[in-house]
């Protein structure tokens, strides 16, 4: 149980996301900012507007019409059948990645109000496979729903090819698995495959630090898949000329040694520090340096400790913090239609829902299959949805994220850097040196790895 309660618990470090920097350069914001409907201004704002079935810069998201047949399993003259996988009921980790579900709730609920798929219901089946029971999940979606959106689980592998077997399309929230990734009846509308990695962090890292690159260090949780991130990072870092003179693999449960790790750590001279882990680990790491009166000049994370209880808990003892992301800051949302939509559509139709980067990316494939489902019309067929869907060369999500190709072999080139302050997260603008937007999209922000995972 310890091995997949630590699987679990990091289970958002193969996923993606955010922005960090100077007092001077950092726009503060307050993530309990009350959310409004808004409204795209100018000429075509009342198809783009939340309220008539538009969402960010999408028209029409959701809509009557006259769509029928039954086309396809869990497809009928009034509804479309459709689950998200989730291990919110693992025990281990309670509510993990719940986030995606509640969010799904959330659009089916306002989907349908907006007239649903050209007429048609959406029937939202909650795929719960806590963790390790991905195929019995798959397997009851295979009889009855048309398609498995927004969602994603740890132990995803599918070693009997289920899903693909019974044509049961994957409009993906995340896939980890390297099998996951590359399956067949799959777009993931933010690309995580196995032979190419952003490189964000580390090069705004090395701009912004240029002399502690030869003090780099690294720390990973004792497990399989967390050990292959760890290595493409090490990989890609040293490709920019990093020299990786500390490394830690720490228990991913129960670990007790942090103050050691900062002690070493400090005797090493380590500069920066790339941490994969969960934010529980890393807020008693931080608790160690703060001890020690020691921290990295930087610590580099992915975007899952763009999290509301590590910024509670590690208020005024975090380090400086470069947060990787590819989505609009939840803090700027009034500045950002899709953002305050994504707040408002939570807020109206899941209350009790959780707020989180992961459930915007799950919102983020919904949005894909809505509009993909809508061109395929009263030819609604698994293969119609994902050639729909995989065609779409530019995605955004309406705005919720920076500019994407779903079903693509390379991640997207844009990222923006966020930290962590004393009045909460913040944007990075001179960590991120933005090209587009609040994004940094320099095609050469991406890794071709020489060894990627099978």
């Amino acid at each position: 149980m310890t091995h997949t309660r630590a699987r679990a618990a990091v289970l958002a470090l193969l996923l993606f996301a955010s922005a960090a920097c100077s007092r001077s350069d950092t726009t503060a914001t307050n993530t309990d900012k009350s959310s409004t409907t808004s409204t795209a201004p100018g000429s075509g704002a009342d198809a783009t507007a939340f309220d008539k079935g538009g969402f960010g810069d999408l028209a029409k998201v959701c809509q009557d019409g006259t769509a029928s047949g039954a086309t396809a399993t869990g497809v009928t003259d009034t509804e479309i059948h459709v689950g998200t996988v989730t291990d919110k009921g693992f025990t281990g980790a309670a509510g993990l990645n719940k986030e995606m579900y509640d969010t799904a709730v959330a659009f089916t609920k306002w989907c349908n109000e907006k007239g649903g798929i050209l007429g048609r219901q959406l029937v939202l089946d909650d795929l719960d496979a806590a963790l390790t029971e991905y195929e019995p999940r798959i397997t009851e979606a295979c009889a009855k729903d048309f398609a498995i959106v927004g969602g994603g689980a740890v132990f995803d592998e599918d070693p009997n090819n289920v899903r693909v077997k019974c044509g049961l399309a994957n409009i993906a929230g995340y896939v980890v698995s390297a099998r996951g990734r590359v399956a067949d009846l799959q777009v993931q509308p933010l690309p995580n495959p196995v032979s190419t990695v952003s490189l964000g962090r580390l090069l705004a890292a090395k701009r912004d630090f240029p002399n502690d690159i030869t003090k780099f260090g690294i720390m990973d949780a004792n497990i399989p898949s967390v050990t292959l991130v760890r290595n493409q990072i090490v990989q890609a870092a040293e490709s920019l000329g990093y020299k990786v003179a500390y490394t830690v693999d720490y228990a991913p449960a129960g670990e007790t040694g942090w103050a050691n790790f900062a002690a070493d750590m400090q005797a090493k001279g380590i500069k920066i520090l790339e941490f994969i882990g969960q934010p529980a680990d890393f807020v008693a790491l931080n608790q160690a340096m703060d001890t020690a009166g020691w921290a990295p000049d930087v610590v580099l994370l992915s975007a899952n400790f763009y999290d509301a209880k590590y910024a509670q808990e590690a208020k005024g003892i975090a380090p400086n913090l470069y947060i990787q992301s590819q989505f609009y800051p939840f803090e700027l949302a009034s500045d950002n239609k899709a953002t305050q939509d994504y707040l408002d559509l939570m807020k109206q139709y899941n209350p009790s829902g959780k707020v989180a980067y992961l459930g915007a990316q799950g919102l983020s494939s919904w949005l894909l299959f809505a509009q993909s489902a809508t061109a395929c019309g009263s030819q609604l067929t698994g293969t119609c949805l994902i050639e729909k869907a995989g065609a779409t060369t530019v995605w955004t999500g309406g705005g919720l994220h920076s500019p994407q190709t779903p079903g693509n072999t390379a991640p997207s080139s844009c990222y923006l850097i966020m930290t962590l302050g004393s009045d909460g997260f913040a944007y990075n603008k001179s960590a991120t040196k933005p090209t587009d937007g609040l994004y940094n999209c320099d095609t050469t922000n991406v890794f071709t790895l020489t060894n990627p995972a099978p």
